[in-house]
This record gives C-alpha cells, structure tokens and sequence, in this order.
C-alpha cells in the first residue's frame, strides 16, 4: 500500500504544473547566482568562505578554489552576505533577473567571525579537523526528525536510539557524554549522560548543522573526545523589514505531525535592533513496524525561541532564550514483570505486550524541560582584535515514571515521578581575538561552569555540585599553500558529591585536571585537492553516573551499577583527511582516523538479570578499560549529466578492547548510502532522488561478558550469553529510500513542497545500536510530506 501511494504521489510531482509550460525560464525559479570569493590583497581564493542569501536563510560556502553557488532561485531582490574568518564581513544587494556570477573581494581584518552573528559562527571548528555539514536544502529534507536522526546524514555519524522516537548522535563510535553539542554558542548541558536522554534541542531552530570530528577539547573543553555537534542558527536580519518561514511536515508511521514558524525582524527606527522569534508543536503516536503497533511509544513537543540583538561596528549584544519540553513514551514491553518473563521476551520474535494506535501516552514514560538563557557580546579592541564574551543560565527537569502506580493509593493518585532530575547550570565564557599578524590569527579565553543537581524520590544519582574552569589558546599560520594550528588547554573540575549510605551522610569529593593540546594542517596542492592532518589529546573525568548509580533506569529497562573507582579517560586521536573537489563533475572525501582511549569507561552486560519489585530487568555495570577506535568516513559525487548525479558515502568503525583482546560493545555496524539524483532542466526547482542503506551485521562483538555478577547474584533462570550481551547482533538489512520535490509560485509566492519515503519496502529489521532490539523491531515504511512556505513582507 505505501509503495503504491508513493508511486502515485511520484506522477502527480512529475506532471508539468499547470499554466508554466509557456513561461519564460525565469518565472520558473529556476536561476542561478554563483562567483567566486577572494582576498582583495593576495587574490588568492577563499576556501570554505560563508556566503548568505538573508531572505530564503540560504547558507553554502565555498569549494577550494573559492567558488560558490546557490540553485533554483527566482527573481527578485536579494541581500547577499560574505563572511570568512579573519576577514571583513560584505553585504550587498542583488537585483537578479537572470542568472548572473558575481564575484566578491574581501578586506583582512580584525577576526570578526560573522559580524552580525554574536552567537554560531562566533567558534567555527578549527580548519585543520575533519568536519561535516548539514544546511540548505538537505537540512530542509530532515524537517520533523530530531536532531539525532538529522545528523546521521553526514559521513561518520549514526544514532543510538531506546525505540523509535529517542535517538542520540554517535560520532565515529562514540557518543553521549564524549560528544559536545553547542546550542547556539552554547554548551548544551542536561542529563546527557543517559543513553536514552536525548539532547534537550528543537532541530528547527539551525539553519545550518556542523560536526567536528575526533577529540577537539581544546577549544571546546573537557569531554570532546569523541568530537562536537554545532547548531547554528542563521544571521539576524540586518536589512529593515520582516520575513518569516511556516515549515509543516507530517509522517503516516506515527501520524506524527509538525509545526514550525520563524519570524525575523529589524527595526526602521532602530534599524541596528534585531529580533528573531520561533515556536514549534510536535506530536506522535504508536510507531508501527510492518506487523505490529509498538505500544505506548507516542511523544509531545513544544518549543520556543526568542532573540534579540543589537549591533554597532566597534560592539554587539544579543540576548537569547529557548524553552524545549516534550513528553516521551516507553516502549511497554520493555517492562516485564519477571525473569522468566524476561527471558521469553527476549527470545520471543513479537513483544508480549503491544496494542493498536493510540496518541495515548501511558506509564511508563518521560517529561523533559530545558530551559536556556544566553547574554552574549563582542568588543572591539582598536587594531588590537576583539573580545567576545558569553554568559548562560540552564534548567533542566527530567522526570521519569515506571510502568506501575505505587501500591499506595494516596501516593499513586499524586501521579508522581518515580525519579526526578534537577540540573542548574551556569556558563561564562571570555575570548580575545587578536588581529591578523604576519599570516598569524589566534584565540585566548578562559570558561567557568558552576553545575548543582538535585533528585527526589527513588535514588539513581545523587545530589551534587560541580565545578569546573578551564584556559586556551589557538594559533592559526597561513601562507600560500599551508595552513598550521597549534593550541593548548588546562582544564579542572570539582566534583563535591552528596548522599546517604546505610542512613549515614557521605559527601565524597573528587578533583580531576589535565592538560589538552592540537597540532594539525592542511596542504592545498591545487584548487581541486588538499590533504589535513591534525593530532589531538582530550580528557574527560568520569560522570557522576558512571561513578554512582546504582538501581533502575527505566528509561532504557535496564539496572545500572556505577563504580566510584573510575579514573579519568585520557585520548589520543589522529585523523587524515584527503578532499578533491570538482566544480562540475567528481567531489569526493576519504577520512581516517585512530583514535586510543586510556581508561575507557563503558557499561558491560552482567549475567543473570535482576528481578526487583518493579520487575525484571536486564543489568550493566560501568567497567574501564583501554580501547582503540579506528576506522574510515569516505564520501563521493558526481555529475553524470546536467540533471543527474549520483552520492554515495560510507562508514566503518572499528573499536577494540586491548584489555581483553576482543572487541567493544554496542559499535556501530558498517554502513553504506547511495543516492542518484535528477533535477530536470525543463522544470527548474523539481527533484527526484532514489537510493538506499545498507547495514551489515555487527560481527565484531565480545566473545563472551566483560563483568561478572557480584557474589548473591545467581538465580533459577539461566541467561546464556550471546557474544557477551543478552541477545545477539541482529542481522544486516537494507532500506530502499526516495524523495521528490517541487517549488509552486502562487502570484509571488513561492511554496515548496517535498515527498519522502523511509524503508519503502516495508521490511522486519532490528537496529544494533537500539537498546530496545531485544524486545521489538524498528519503525516499518513511512510517507513524510514537507511544506516550506517563505514569506517577504515590506518594511514595517
């Protein structure tokens, strides 16, 4: 059925759209705007410049040879800005009536890093790292996906996911508390240490996604071992008037539905005062896999976002706050009441407990606030440089509840959490840029963060404060083909702890610091091809999870013990980087990188399971060890004809166990994409694009358990390890996607419209880094229509 609705739905898009077959090429939207960026004084190109079209929040940036381009436009006024780091920012307004290359120059100067941004662009990743981005229209095809799931569009990055609605980026094998995500600037901080806590963000505030790959705690602080996630909201409007965009996007899986509307304005009397608002509504139901509903896995979103700026040329001040909550659904046979239970429903192909749809969201389930304020500003220093500065205040509330009310009928009527979570977070963070000397650009900052946590009812972590400081400093040398960084930090943390043992108050207290350091570069050998290499060490101190808990998580149905013995991981990453770039025909990007952890903390499998009065569950505990992550990110595309090209990208990791010689838990499995695209040249603003993933099986997997139950443990059900976890890997399987998309102009308005189709076939898989693969399957075929609408007005 869903193959037939897509195949009808795919000739409505490819019939011509009525009363356009005799306009002129223009009226199509079918314009082109490209040139190339340069140094007004070296006239040398610019490579990976940033060129914004403001009023469609277009973002590309320039190959190596400084070359730009942006597709399918339609005429009109437009207001062009280029921004590359060190350089003074251009803006400029173009009256395109066809298509036209404008080239642009810049001016050296004191390192603005986006002028009018005081936010995003303020950290680019550093040059020398292997990077992805995710922006422009494929950021607009991942509209109505969490961030997670949006992310894994860029080489080297899958999920982890607790069902179908909760997923976590995993970057090159490595994930949660290893990997860094900046909100708008912002070091997001919540409960993230949870592998079913996914990050507290609305993925439709970015305007563009980027992923710093490999160890980058140098800039970025402690814990970025694995590497960074930005979410970068576009520019404030910088020109008087308003636009706005409505995006609505709905999926037939879950009936999921999603709104999300921006609004971006700038004063007449104030025309240096800018204001940005933004609010989206999410809501699901039961997930269905091709044979049965997953009971109980419906989830709720509301967001907001406000921003208000003000810009002068020798300073700027901004002020942000957002506001994310959403309500999540437990998978119900997750839960199970006992061993023997448990055992069947592990080895059994359907859940024990499903049902039809439902928006109905039961016990158990989650509800998450986050709430973030953000003071933010830059000064210039007269021919000195710049200092930047940022202040933030986080809440974040998580409250979780198990599957059954408490016995008592007094407290059950109360409806309250069986675990709540409060973390208060407050960030500052002080940057002087100094100006371009001799080729030399170059950062200095110091950061404080001050963290108290506090829980009620069941004990799984424990109250505490944590404090935690660190200084850098970045060195960039460019000249000709070469480009080298070196930087350095130190970094402490204060962990003072908190709880009662045996009715007895403890208050342990833990001091961690080290130092961090980068040394890479790039070779450009020609326009089309450059190679990088950068070197890397990061730290991170262990969490006060790994450290201490000890019960329920209900949210992955899983025991989980903690070990306050657990040292400080220390890493060791390299990454080689080979790019070649082709204006018209082959751009491709092989990457590969090394990357050895000392003291890896994970959570191992322990047999058996553990019955408890909530019921049975599987049980982990936090180990260390010393591990190798290695493995490659290669993506390739090319041009066939005019209107069709092909894409392609793989990822394989590779991580090992050097303690016991045998390989980690829960790695992502090798995967392969490959998509052939047609854009037509008689129907400018329409695409087709069909391709698919191919996931092997996970064949390296422990031989048998990493930890062993404690004395007292044993019990009359026995659990037979399978390659040291509680089920086996499950076996590969392959998706078949497509999508389609046209661009309508109603009068003056253009409206754009998309069809996708996720595992069209409608095939039964299980996913190995699901937590929940031991009790159902993944999502089955899923229909998701996209409607963008932009919107122009006059100045007001």
């Amino acid at each position: 059925m869903i193959k037939q609705i897509f195949i009808g739905l795919l000739l409505l898009f490819c019939l011509p759209a009525h009363g356009q077959e005799n306009k002129p090429k223009s009226a199509l939207c079918g314009l082109t705007l490209s040139g190339k960026i340069t140094d007004q004084h070296q006239d040398t190109p610019l490579p990976a410049a940033t060129i914004i079209l403001e009023e469609l929040n277009q973002v590309v940036q320039t190959d190596m040879a400084g070359n730009y381009h942006f597709h399918d436009l339609c005429p009109g006024i437009y207001h062009v800005k280029t921004t590359y780091v060190g350089f003074d920012f251009i803006r400029q307004e173009i009256r395109l009536t066809a298509s036209v290359i404008r080239n642009f120059k810049l001016h050296p100067a004191a390192t603005e890093l986006g002028a009018v941004r005081i936010s995003g662009h303020r950290v680019p990743p550093p040059p020398t790292q292997a990077t992805g981005k995710l922006a422009g229209q494929a950021l607009e095809q991942t509209r109505g996906e969490s961030l997670g799931r949006a992310l894994e569009q860029i080489s080297g990055v899958t999920t982890l996911n607790t069902g179908p609605s909760i997923s976590k980026p995993v970057i090159h094998g490595l994930h949660s508390n290893r990997v860094l995500l900046l909100n708008n600037g912002v070091r997001q901080e919540g409960q993230q240490w949870g592998t079913e806590h996914a990050p507290e963000i609305d993925a439709n505030v970015a305007s563009t996604l980027t992923v710093v790959k490999g160890a980058a705690g140098v800039r970025y602080g402690s814990d970025a071992i694995g590497g960074v996630v930005l979410v970068e909201p576009a520019p404030l409007r910088d020109s008087v008037g308003t636009d706005a965009a409505i995006n609505l996007v709905g999926m037939s899986n879950n009936r999921m539905g999603n709104m999300n509307v921006i609004v971006n304005h700038n004063f007449v009397r104030w025309p240096a005062l800018r204001l940005r608002l933004q609010g989206s509504l999410k809501k699901g139901g039961n997930a269905q896999t091709p044979d049965y509903y997953l009971k109980n896995t419906g989830f709720t979103e509301q967001n907001f976002s406000a921003t208000l700026g003000f810009q002068q040329e020798k300073y700027g001040l901004e002020v942000y706050y957002s506001q994310f909550n959403t309500k999540l659904g437990i998978l119900s046979a997750s839960h199970i009441g006992n061993l023997t239970d448990l055992k069947r429903a592990i080895e059994s192909p359907v859940p024990l407990d499903i049902a039809n749809f439902s928006y109905q969201i039961n016990r158990p389930y989650q509800q998450v606030s986050h709430d973030l304020l953000k003071l933010s500003g830059f000064f210039r220093t007269g021919d000195a440089g710049r200092f930047t500065w940022v202040s933030s205040f986080q809440d974040n509330n998580r409250a979780e509840y198990d599957k059954h009310l408490p016995r008592n009928n007094e407290r059950a009527a109360l409806n309250l959490p069986e675990i709540d979570l409060k973390l208060s977070t407050f960030y500052n963070e002080l940057v002087w840029e100094h100006r371009p000397y001799k080729n030399m650009t170059g950062t200095i900052g110091v950061t404080g963060m001050v963290q108290r946590n506090q829980y009620s009812g069941r004990f799984f972590i424990p109250n505490y404060w944590n404090y935690t400081g660190g200084i850098f400093w970045i060195e960039r040398w460019r000249k000709d083909k070469w480009q080298l960084e070196v930087g350095t930090r130190y970094d402490y943390r204060f962990l003072d702890v908190v709880f009662y043992e045996n009715h007895v108050r403890t208050e342990p207290q833990f001091t961690y610091h080290n130092f961090s350091g980068t040394l890479g570069s790039i070779y450009e050998l020609n326009h089309h091809v450059s190679f990088s290499l950068n070197g890397g060490t990061a730290f991170r101190s262990p969490n006060v999870n790994e450290l201490f808990s000890n019960g329920l998580h209900h949210g992955t149905a899983s025991i989980e013990i903690g070990d306050r013995n657990l040292k400080a991981e220390n890493a060791y990453n390299v990454v080689a980087t080979a790019t070649y770039r082709s204006v018209k025909k082959l751009n491709g990007e092989l990457s590969l990188y090394y990357n050895y952890i000392q003291n890896y903390i994970f959570l191992a499998p322990v047999f058996p399971a553990t019955l408890t009065v909530r019921g049975a569950f599987p049980t982990f505990r936090y180990t260390q060890t010393n591990a190798t992550f290695k493995g490659l990110d290669v993506s390739l595309s090319y041009q066939l004809t005019e209107p069709l090209s092909v894409n392609a990208k793989a990822s394989l990791v590779r991580a090992f166990n050097l303690n016991t010689n045998d390989y980690l838990i829960l790695t992502p499995a090798d995967r392969f994409d490959a998509h052939l695209r047609y854009e037509p040249t008689q129907a400018k603003g329409t695409f087709f694009q069909i391709g698919g993933m191919l996931v092997r099986r996970q064949n390296r997997v422990p031989d048998s358990p990493v930890a062993n139950p404690e004395p007292g443990e044993e019990t009359t059900v026995t659990f037979m390890p399978v390659n040291g976890d509680y089920k086996a890997p499950p076996p590969g399987y392959f998706l078949l996607q497509a999508s389609l998309g046209k661009t309508f102009i109603a009068g003056k308005q253009p409206i754009e419209i998309s069809l996708s189709g996720d595992n069209l076939l409608n095939i039964s898989y299980r996913d190995y880094l699901n937590r929940f693969r031991y009790f159902a399957d993944e999502m089955g075929g899923n229909i998701v229509l996209r409607v963008r609408l932009p919107l122009n007005f006059n100045s007001i």
